[in-house]
Parts: structure tokens; sequence; C-alpha cells
């Protein structure tokens, strides 16, 4: 599929970004600080992160099971900074410094609004948890790590993540199914 979508293939492209939107939309909302969550939802920067993705997928480099991914959320991380930029320069009044508002627009706002309110919520349930368990479920989920590389950025076991992210997944579940 990757090398479908490297060819030029938009089916083979539109498929494969499909198969990491929801993870990558959640990794963007749990980086989203109040301020910029304000200004943008998260489907807007994953939205621009596909953009730049299909700009640029005849670049990429396939050097793990993961890769792509890995390399849409460095897309991601990018656009965040710009979309912080341009609401730091909104705020201060120098139009100068803003570039094109978010390409995702055509969403409608009622669709925007839910998802955003999901990713908001999730992101609100991660922060509860304890820190080792908040940060193994990121790792591992959001940024799509594996056991090993988990373990290895928390400086533990490869038996202490799973446990750890099970654990988190489990108060995770609560709390959403709590909340809606």
């Amino acid at each position: 599929m990757l090398a479908d979508a490297q060819g030029g293939n938009p089916v083979a492209f539109d498929a494969l970004l499909d198969r990491h939107r929801g993870r990558l939309t959640a990794f963007v909302a749990s980086r989203m600080h109040h301020g910029l969550r304000g200004y943008l939802e998260p489907d807007d920067i994953v939205q621009e992160t596909h953009v730049e993705a299909a700009r640029k997928v005849s670049e990429f480099i396939d050097r793990s099971p993961a890769g792509f991914y890995h390399w849409l959320v460095k897309i991601a991380e990018f656009k965040l900074m710009e979309a912080d930029r341009r609401r730091r320069a909104k705020k201060r009044g120098n139009p100068a410094s803003l570039k094109a508002e978010p390409v995702s627009l055509q969403t409608s706002v009622a669709g925007r609004a839910s998802r955003g309110e999901h990713a908001l919520r999730i992101a609100a349930a991660l922060d509860q948890l304890p820190e080792n368990q908040a940060a193994a479920v990121r790792l591992r989920y959001l940024q799509g790590l594996s056991v090993a590389e988990t373990a290895e950025q928390l400086a533990t076991t490869p038996a202490a993540v799973k446990a750890l992210v099970a654990r988190g997944l489990a108060q995770l579940g609560g709390r959403l199914k709590t909340t809606s």
C-alpha cells in the first residue's frame, strides 16, 4: 500500500492515512495546550498533517514497521508548532507573520466539535492517570512505540510497560465510560 501511495495512487494514500487517523488525532489532542485548543481543533492539525504528507510522501523512506506513523507524528509536531506561532502572532496583532489558516475548515462544525470533544475527553482522562501509566499509554499508543521502545524510554522492563499500559487502559476505559 505504501509503494502504491508513493507512486501517486490517491486511493492507497487515503487508505494509509485512514489507518493512522484515530491514533494521530489522539496524539495531537494530547499535545495541544489549552490556548491552542481555543484556536484550533485536533482535526485541524491532522488535516494539515495529511496535506503535508501528501506533498512529501514520495520522499518518505520506510525504516521500520511503524515508520510511516512516526513520520506522520513528526509532521504533526511541526504543524502544532506552526499553529502555535500563528496563534501567538494573531494574539499580538502581527498579521505579517501569519500564514494560511488551517486547511481543515472543510469539515462540518458539528463534526469537528464532536471529534474535538472526544479528543478532549481522552486527553483529560489521560491527565488523571498516574504519571507512569499515562506516559506508558502515550508512548505505546499515541506515539506508536513498541513495548521494548517504550520500556527503553521509561527506563523500565517490557513486563512493567505491559502492566502499566494494561492498568492505564483499564482506568481510561472506566473514566471515559463515566464521562459519556
